[in-house]
């Protein structure tokens, strides 16, 4: 990766919680979060950046308040809208590194086509109840499609509607932090996979191979369509 680190974070809930705090000490050089929501009282479980007096408040607003007063070098800008294919590329052409916090499989998707395409490394993960699963994706490694192939057409449980406990978000969202310093510092987690299951005490490193009929990686996928994508793209 390139000297100047301009780190793009999708979402500001509860995986980026501790992706943000653990950012704000790291060699970035800037940190664009993107989000429209507002900090709600159910979230705060899990939405470790905020404290009942945010509630109701603007969450990118709060978040990068947090992230300025822990922050020991990087500077913090935000966006507040939605990752959506329209706006998602011009996003990309000014970072180096996508992270990805969302809570729908819609903008899950859409966060790995963007990264492909833009040629920038992707981090994510999901949870829901007890478990979750973390995944670096490197221009030239697995990506989400290899590992999911494409969103669900049918009706699925997010995990704002299907719960997730705090700690398992709190995990994950240290291995996504854990993956960024990693690129960071020069290494190439690409295609590595944790599994986080707080029920068996379980965490698990994998790594996804490439699939030969995946179209993002076989370049089928060179643009962002909405039908592409569900109608909720919402971070």
């Amino acid at each position: 990766m390139s000297a100047a680190h301009r780190i793009l974070v999708v979402g500001a809930g509860g995986l980026s919680s501790p992706v943000l705090r653990l950012l704000s000490q790291s060699e970035a050089t800037h940190i664009t979060i993107v989000d429209d929501d507002v900090v709600d009282e159910s979230n705060l479980h899990r939405q470790t950046l905020y404290g009942p007096s945010d509630v109701g408040s603007s969450k990118i607003e709060r978040a990068a308040e947090a992230v300025r007063t822990l922050s020991t070098g990087p500077t913090v800008s935000i966006v507040e809208g939605r990752f959506v294919p329209d706006t998602a590329l011009g996003l990309l052409e000014e970072h180096t590194l996508l992270v990805e916090g969302a809570d729908n499989l819609a903008t899950k998707f859409l966060v790995a086509d963007a990264a492909r395409i833009a040629g920038v490394p992707a981090v994510q993960a999901g949870a829901v109840r007890w478990a979750g699963w973390a995944l670096c994706a490197l221009p030239d490694s697995a990506c989400l499609r290899c590992l999911f192939e494409d969103i669900p057409r049918d009706r699925i449980e997010t995990c704002a509607e299907a719960g997730v406990v705090g700690p398992v978000v709190g995990v994950l969202g240290a291995l996504q932090a854990a993956f960024v310093f990693r690129l960071l510092q020069g290494e190439r987690p690409g295609g590595e996979l944790w599994h986080y299951d707080a029920l068996r005490g379980a965490l698990r490193k994998t790594f996804v191979r490439r699939r030969r009929d995946c179209p993002l990686c076989n370049g089928e996928i060179q643009d962002l369509r909405m039908e592409r994508y569900t109608a909720a793209c919402a971070a």
